[in-house]
């Protein structure tokens, strides 16, 4: 397999980055492994395309984003050219603690208060939806984690069972999940969501890193080991597993009913932001 670097990327992606030039693009970044790849992707394009954007990072929860990891990210992009627009999520990590005391999980209150940030942030800015791009950083580890997660929690269980923690109803989990299996959806509200790395594993993905020294955050959640995807990714690299998107797919369409990609380009744009994304 060949090893994933910028002309591999662009290769695959090349009618989906010739479409930026002129748009809006906003790169949703977090200083983990997945978005510093997208980014640095993103900014060979930006300059071989002839299209700029913004980078935007929602701190929270705040233990993970320690001055000291914030600035060592915020040199190494700045160096490269690009400023990174932090913003602040008015949640108190207490609510994360407070979330499993209340048998919800704390990834969900984290998730949506990042999401909302971000959100009214694009509302306040006044930006054009039509030319709007959200860039966001599922990697085909992501995709695979969530069809089992949705496997072992819609499908396979016991609907009368009362779970240890509360997440989204099983109806919104399943859209979350599916729409990442499309790489670009254009939304008939204007604004189109890329994925840019769908197709590629762990593996992959810190080849990169390794070969381009990129820094990621170095702090862990305290609640990581409440988010599913965590989990299987351990078992993933225990086992040195690498997965095929087509097969991924294909498995998705025929076993798990993917809806076709026209199911989420017909939604109305404030019900994709605000539950779908």
């Amino acid at each position: 397999m060949e090893r994933l670097s910028y002309p591999v990327w662009k290769q695959r992606h090349q009618q989906a980055i010739e479409s930026l030039s002129g748009k809006s693009v906003m790169m949703f970044f977090s200083g983990g492994k997945d978005s510093s790849v997208a980014l640095h992707f993103l900014q060979h394009a930006g300059k071989e395309y002839g299209f700029t954007f913004d980078t935007h990072a929602g701190v929270f929860p705040h233990h993970v984003y320690p001055s000291s990891e914030r600035d060592k990210l915020d040199q190494y992009w700045k160096n490269r050219g690009i400023p990174i627009n932090w913003h602040d999520v008015r949640e108190s990590d207490d609510r994360l603690a407070a979330a499993l005391e209340e048998g919800m999980s704390p990834c969900l209150i984290c998730n949506t208060a990042k999401k909302k940030a971000l959100m009214d942030y694009i509302k306040t800015q006044g930006v054009d939806m039509n030319s709007l791009v959200i860039v966001m950083s599922y990697s085909l580890w992501d995709i695979v984690s969530a069809s089992i997660e949705h496997i072992l929690g819609s499908v396979f269980n016991d609907k009368e069972a009362v779970p240890a923690f509360r997440h989204k109803s099983a109806e919104e989990r399943y859209l979350e999940t599916f729409q990442r299996f499309y790489p670009m959806l254009r939304m008939p509200a204007g604004f189109s969501v890329f994925k840019p790395l769908i197709y590629y594993n762990d593996q992959d993905i810190r080849g990169v890193l390794k070969s381009e020294g990129i820094p990621v955050l170095s702090t862990v959640c305290d609640y990581w080991q409440y988010r599913p995807k965590r989990l299987f990714a351990q078992y993933y690299e225990h086992m040195n597993l690498q997965f095929d998107f087509q097969e991924v797919f294909d498995f998705a369409q025929k076993a798990l009913n993917l809806p076709a990609e026209s199911h989420f380009t017909r939604m109305g744009g404030e019900h994709y932001l605000n539950k779908v994304i």
